[in-house]
């Protein structure tokens, strides 16, 4: 069996694809924290997951974008 041609699209698909994933979930913890205060619970593990979930999708936003210039 041949290996298949490499095809330049496909880092640039799986960022764009994981890059998504981060920023929704970015956005359902920042639900979550809002939802922990209006019930009166303790929201600092949510934020702390919040955070980490900005932090990557930020990252993979700016690869894409590096990626996309080269």
């Amino acid at each position: 069996m041949t290996d298949p041609a490499p095809r330049s699209s496909r880092p640039h698909r799986m960022l764009r694809i994981l890059a998504v994933v981060f920023t929704v979930a970015a956005a359902g913890s920042l639900v979550l924290v809002a939802v922990d205060l209006a019930i009166g619970r303790p929201a600092a593990g949510d934020v702390f997951i919040a955070f980490l979930n900005s932090v990557a999708a930020v990252m993979l936003w700016r690869w894409r974008s590096e990626y996309e210039r080269t």
